[in-house]
């Protein structure tokens, strides 16, 4: 049996962070078991659906990387399908019409009444239509929030009046803001689109999206592949999971430090993308940054002309001596042919020890004059790839 699964979000909103979710889990699942990913848009809600939120939901599946095999299906274009099934019904006096709609009879021994199968526009409700499409495309597995528990003995009565095979229900849990309560705008930000423009990786988001109500172990950090080599339905939560911002920001940065610099290359400011040493850079500094804006600015320097100081450094380090013995240093750099790490550090040396310094009595305000920060990776390091003429520019061209 090929495994499919679907994901079918309502075009009224972006993409919820609990709906990426749903979509994450079908998506892991289809692709742990070599299966098709299904996108079907359930729009039948005409009041509430709209073209921009199909293009938001669209998007936001894209910047994850969830792709899928088939659609996207719009239920609005399959009303002729739908009219074949409740013909059915209507001709075996299982349905019947009332008021301009068309009702399923129920099933007292179950506690199920009459109910609305079309509605009176022509339309199919949220349970037929859903039932319907699951078994034309041939979902073999629905994985979806525990809010659509309700539905579930409706949709087994449609397809038990239809004389047709229901696919597996897999129900998780909702996800909650720290409150306890279910999460929503009130708790921060709730769309995969507005964690996107805070800058949030989307393997990051992924991972943590995974972690919602799955586990592997204690294992936290995963990548995509990691996460389809070891995802598993029987692992899902029975609880609600709650949404915790440290962890998608402690996962973030983990998945920054452990991205290659050509992926981070792809993802930071274009003016920056263009320096000759930039990938080096990125290896350099990307165990500092939280985020790309972060990424950014720990790139800045290695670039910038102009440069921010931290004010307690500044003071600290930037003092009229210290300036003076710099630029007298810098000369000594122009002197350097081969700008290596190696004979940055020896030239640093031999000077402090010329002055009757130590080291570090240049190395901390060198660092600050060329960075602006009184922490920085390693300054022969970041000097060397800065480059000479830069180094030099910053520091006749100290502010103070």
């Amino acid at each position: 049996m090929t495994i499919r699964t679907r994901f079918a979000p309502s075009p009224t909103g972006h993409l919820h962070i609990g709906s990426a979710r749903t979509a994450l889990f079908n998506w892991l699942y289809t692709k742990k078991n070599k299966g098709q990913f299904i996108l079907r848009i359930e729009d039948t809600d005409r009041e509430r659906s709209t073209p921009e939120a199909t293009q938001a939901i669209l998007d936001g599946m894209t910047w994850l990387g969830l792709n899928w095999d088939e659609g996207p299906f719009f239920q609005t274009k399959r009303l002729t399908i739908y009219n074949k099934y409740y013909t059915q019904l209507l001709e075996q006096n299982l349905a019947f019409k009332k008021e301009g709609a068309i009702y399923i009879k129920g099933d007292p021994g179950k506690d199920i009444d009459d109910f609305v199968i079309i509605k009176s526009d022509g339309h199919p409700v949220y349970n037929f239509a859903v039932v319907i499409d699951d078994y034309e495309m041939q979902i073999t597995h629905v994985i979806r929030g525990d809010d659509h528990l309700s539905n579930t003995p409706r949709q087994i009565h449609i397809y038990k009046s239809l004389n047709l095979k229901p696919p597996k229900f897999i129900h998780v849990p909702m996800i909650l803001g720290s409150d306890g309560e279910r999460l929503s705008k009130r708790h921060g930000a709730t769309s995969i689109q507005e964690f996107q423009k805070m800058d949030y990786l989307p393997e990051a988001m992924l991972n943590y999206l995974a972690r919602l109500g799955w586990a592997y172990g204690n294992q936290e950090f995963f990548t995509t592949e990691d996460l389809i080599d070891k995802f598993s339905i029987n692992k899902l939560g029975k609880s609600a999971a709650v949404f915790d911002k440290e962890k998608l920001d402690w996962l973030n940065a983990e998945h920054i430090k452990n991205a290659t610099a050509p992926r981070l290359k792809e993802l930071i400011s274009d003016e920056y993308k263009k320096n000759n040493n930039i990938e080096a850079i990125l290896d350099l500094v990307k165990s500092r940054a939280k985020t790309i804006s972060g990424l950014n600015k720990a790139i800045s320097y290695f670039i910038e002309e102009t440069i921010e100081y931290e004010p307690k450094a500044k003071e600290e380090y930037l003092t009229q001596k210290n300036i003076e013995l710099l630029q007298i240093l810098s000369s000594q750099f122009e002197n350097i042919s081969d700008w290596t790490i190696e004979n940055i550090e020896s030239t640093v040396r031999d000077f402090a020890q010329q002055q009757s310094l130590k080291a570090g009595d240049l190395i901390h305000p060198l660092r600050v004059a060329l960075t602006g920060a009184e922490v920085s990776p390693g300054i022969f390091e970041v000097m060397a790839l800065m480059g000479k003429n830069l180094v030099l520019k910053k520091i006749q061209t100290i502010q103070k």
